[in-house]
């Protein structure tokens, strides 16, 4: 049965099912339910751009050609663009699986009477988005058939997309979970190396739960990292931030299961671990990934990007109020049963931070991610010029080519 729901977009994905592309957006609804809507319509393309005074007919049946029976070319259809504000006739070239694209854009290229290939570069959800009006971090209006509960997904709901029929002006958020973490490594030997040094302490915080530390034992951490896995479910967060962790916390904690065996499966999707994707953020399925590192990069004032420095200048934690240690010393303080306590101290303290710094941060980069189009785990860690990019491309592809 039909129905039409209201929904604040977090991010969007894409899977391949069989051999059909589905776009995956992750939402709350109003009621503050947590669902994963389903697109099974939507296909990849491409632009082809002729050369002046080339056959369309022959350079689309060539085109057609190339068809691949794994992701067959399924179009190619002439239409009217705009190059550099000049009226142009174009291809579409559209196929089916995503990830054909970039090899259909490399074949066409090399046909006669091809001037260009164009906007074979724009990732798959990106390109959806774009299409659809639907922006992250804003609430749209879905036509959806409910799908129920899904083992494969941590949501309350699985719906399937029927009609998109709103974009609303409306960018107030619902309540979102938002959880930080810190961890505190191992380091007698100085950098501390994932495949050697263990995970010693995890903070984590939420503004409604407080802060809870996984503490390894007898210098194991396999609790320890199975102890956060398990954390991060019972919370549940939509957002989860961190200071420098797309660098180090989380590429640490991925490398150190891997050599203990285990899975870091902290992400709304069963079984998917998360990974380093566009612009170095790492994607976490389901959850917005934001290193608050990454904005205290823009603020000029202070020079030395360091937690402390920056929960100070933002009134979050004076430093002289907070417990500190040497980064190069953290070893000590945990081998010295008299000084583990200062470490632990020290670790709550990093986790209080990076939710009052969270707290600052995240009303403008919500409001920045709605103005860009970049979900909310990418606007940070995109530079300047990329968030003009896709600013550019949300507000102003509609008949012209993004070049």
């Amino acid at each position: 049965m039909e129905e039409v729901l209201t929904a604040y977009v977090l991010d969007a994905s894409y899977e391949v099912v069989g051999n059909e592309p589905h776009v995956v957006l992750w939402a709350v609804t109003e009621d503050g339910r947590r669902v994963l809507l389903r697109d099974r319509r939507f296909r990849p393309y491409f632009y082809v751009l002729p050369e002046e005074g080339a056959d369309l007919d022959v350079l689309a049946e060539n085109i057609r050609r190339l068809s691949k029976p794994r992701s067959p070319i399924i179009r190619v259809e002439v239409v009217e663009k705009r190059y550099f504000g000049r009226p142009v006739k174009a291809l579409k070239v559209t196929t089916v699986i995503p990830e054909y694209v970039r090899e259909y854009r490399e074949a066409v290229r090399r046909l006669a009477g091809v001037a260009d290939v164009l906007e074979a570069d724009i990732r798959f959800a990106m390109r959806y988005l774009i299409d659809n009006s639907i922006t992250p971090c804003t609430w749209t209006v879905f036509k959806v058939r409910r799908l129920g509960k899904s083992p494969e997904y941590l949501v309350d709901e699985v719906y399937e997309i029927i009609d998109i029929v709103k974009r609303l002006e409306k960018f107030v958020p619902p309540p979102l979970r938002v959880m930080a973490f810190d961890i505190e490594v191992y380091n007698p030997r100085g950098t501390p190396n994932p495949r050697r040094d263990p995970v010693i302490i995890i903070g984590v915080g939420t503004p409604e739960h407080g802060i809870e530390q996984l503490v390894a034992k007898d210098g194991g951490d396999r609790d320890v990292i199975k102890g956060f896995v398990e954390l991060v479910k019972k919370l549940d967060p939509d957002v989860i931030v961190g200071y420098n962790t797309n660098k180090f916390d989380w590429p640490y904690l991925l490398e150190r299961s891997r050599v203990l065996g285990l899975k870091l499966d902290v992400s709304r999707r069963k079984g998917v671990e998360p990974k380093t994707s566009v612009y170095g953020h790492v994607s976490v399925a389901g959850r917005l990934n934001v290193d608050l590192y990454d904005f205290a990069e823009e603020i000029p004032e202070v020079k030395v990007k360091t937690l402390e420095e920056v929960a100070e200048f933002l009134g979050v934690m004076k430093k002289s109020e907070r417990t500190m240690i040497p980064g190069h010393e953290i070893y000590k303080y945990w081998d010295d049963p008299s000084k583990r306590e200062v470490l632990l101290r020290y670790s709550r303290d990093d986790v209080k931070a990076t939710l009052g710094i969270a707290e600052k941060i995240l009303p403008f980069a919500i409001q920045l991610s709605s103005i860009t189009g970049l979900p909310l785990d990418q606007v940070g860690a995109a530079s300047v010029g990329f968030r003009l990019e896709w600013y550019y491309i949300k507000n102003v592809l509609k008949n012209t080519f993004s070049t």
